[in-house]
């Protein structure tokens, strides 16, 4: 089913898809000749020796802010001119963007910070990454390349301290690699592209802070949304290549997926694993929240992350006298903490499972941020399958993601498919839509394509499809929370067709709604044994089928009162 949708063209929003979704999402021919579209972006080049030597001596120093001031420096020269520069932008090597981007998010420059100074290089890293996107754009400016993650064993000593002018027999291309290594721990061993293992398992434990270390989710949620930019700008881009190339072949035969098949969101689909266990991760890392399951999964990035700044000691120090004739440097080569009298803060408690019920989900603050992102991740995840793969893969997709939106606490299905904010495009929302109605109703209802063929073969959600096969029936089980969240479900669909103009107001409809509202509210005081006896959710499940299904009523109501 959602390969039907997502390789669709049509232009109904019956079927929610439009030319103007297929900016991010995949497809197989071109929507229309049109002119190619120019690229949006500067040249680039990689700075000159000499001054790329300075930045890597700052960054080796750890003088970044020098490095970081030098390098927008060169980044903006002519921008500000009238007349659009054509002279490339200076960028500098992937290794100096990626310790860039470990200095957005390392503890040492965030949580653990001990002046302002500190928290000052992750603030100005960010600026000058997000300048780098928008000027000369993801791919020019060689993120693929920079965001990479990799095995501790890959910086070895060798590669640390080898020198370009060494006498072996390195090729040129190893030999520039070499000459561009950044040395320090920041850079190599404590990077973050050597502590995160690959994206998924940095993102699921990003989701982890969410609930369990909200000083630390401040900060993760920054870099997320970088990071979904530049994912999300890289494959628009890619995606405009390829249209590109299919306009100067004329405009005949599928669009070529080469550019969008060195995305990177594919490559972090495919690292180190083969797909169907990647996948298999990934929606692990998507519904990561911390509890014992994703913590063991997903663990922490950096050593002792949730640790907060050093604490001072307040025991006085003796002073140091410094004598140079007689090699006495005082306290200069001690080590800060150590001779400062700093002691190391102790690492925050993880909530108790025990407690975590009554704090999760709606009430939590970082939990319902972090479903945007989430969300934002599938969008491209469906974008990259839809392109390349389509077929199974898609389809298991997004079996496996509605899925892991099903088996959620109830408060946290409602943040998932309430109507709100959305970043899902519409005809991935309907699609998400059909696969929960599929798995929450019962397998005798009736078949989409039985009573709208038309709109089944688009691949959309339809009121006939609402009317006969959804709307008037009960979850496919007993339990209060799974007729709760059908009815959640339902009225999500109804006013998804009302934001985009597809329902209009007949009795028959209203019926089914009532019908629909009678038969979940029915089955969820049914007596049940055993297990499936009542629990302490079913109090919060009751109250919110009932409340939803005064909220379908008012909609008909309203429903009635705009068709007249």
């Amino acid at each position: 089913m959602a390969t039907r949708l997502l390789r669709s063209r049509s232009s109904s929003l019956v079927s929610y898809h439009t030319a103007n979704d297929s900016l991010v999402e995949g497809s197989t021919t071109a929507s229309s000749p049109a002119q190619i579209v120019p690229c949006p972006y500067r040249d680039a080049r990689q700075l000159p020796r000499v001054l790329k030597d300075h930045c890597q001596i700052f960054l080796e120093e750890q003088l970044y802010t020098c490095a970081i001031n030098l390098m927008n420096s060169t980044l903006g020269s002519g921008i500000s001119r009238r007349t659009p520069c054509t002279k490339p932008s200076l960028i500098p090597p992937p290794s100096h963007l990626a310790l860039l981007n470990t200095l957005v998010i390392h503890p040492t420059h965030t949580t653990r910070a001990e002046n302002a100074d500190l928290r000052e290089v992750s603030a100005l890293a960010l600026i000058y990454l997000r300048s780098l996107l928008t000027v000369v754009g993801p791919v020019k400016a060689g993120f693929r390349t920079a965001f990479q993650f990799h095995a501790s064993s890959r910086w070895s000593r060798r590669s640390a301290f080898t020198s370009v002018d060494s006498d072996s027999d390195m090729s040129d291309e190893e030999s520039d690699h070499d000459h561009n290594h950044v040395r320090g721990r920041l850079a190599n061993q404590a990077s973050l592209w050597c502590r995160g293992q690959d994206l998924w398992t940095t993102v699921g434990w990003a989701f982890n802070t969410s609930t369990l270390y909200p000083q630390r989710w401040q900060y993760w949620k920054v870099w997320l949304d970088f990071m979904l930019d530049v994912l999300e700008t890289d494959w628009g881009e890619r995606e405009r290549q390829d249209d590109a190339a299919y306009e100067l072949m004329g405009g005949e035969g599928d669009v070529p997926v080469a550019a969008r098949g060195e995305a990177m969101i594919v490559m972090y689909m495919e690292q180190n694993m083969d797909r169907h266990t990647a996948l298999k991760r990934i929606m692990k890392a998507l519904f990561a929240d911390g509890s014992s399951l994703s913590s063991s999964s997903f663990p922490e990035v950096f050593e002792k992350e949730p640790r907060g700044p050093k604490k001072a000691s307040k025991k006085r120090k003796r002073e140091q006298v410094v004598d140079l004739d007689n090699d006495n440097f005082g306290d200069y080569f001690d080590d800060d903490s150590i001779s400062s009298g700093i002691s190391e803060p102790p690492t925050p408690q993880k909530p108790r499972d025990g407690t975590r019920n009554d704090t999760l989900g709606s009430s939590n603050p970082g939990l319902v941020e972090s479903i945007k992102f989430r969300l934002r991740f599938f969008q491209l995840l469906s974008a990259a399958s839809s392109a390349l793969d389509g077929g199974i893969e898609l389809d298991r997709l997004y079996e496996d993601f509605a899925h892991g939106i099903k088996c959620l606490r109830l408060d946290l299905f409602a943040l998932y498919v309430t109507q709100r904010e959305n970043p899902l495009l519409p005809m991935v929302h309907v699609t998400i839509i059909k696969e929960l109605f599929h798995s929450l109703i019962p397998s005798h209802h009736k078949k989409p394509h039985k009573v709208d063929p038309e709109g089944d073969a688009r691949a959309g959600l339809t009121v006939p499809m609402l009317e006969h096969c959804y709307v008037p029936l009960p979850a496919n089980t007993v339990a209060l929370e799974e007729n709760a969240k059908l009815s959640l479900l339902v009225e999500n669909a109804v006013q998804l067709l009302w934001l985009n103009d597809e329902i209009e107001y007949s009795e028959s409809f209203a019926a089914a709604c009532e019908e629909g509202i009678q038969a979940r509210e029915a089955k969820g005081k049914k007596k049940r044994t055993g297990k499936a006896g009542a629990d302490s959710g079913d109090a919060v499940a009751h109250d919110v089928l009932i409340r939803s299904g005064e909220r379908i009523r008012i909609t008909m109501e309203a429903l009635k009162m705009t068709t007249i």
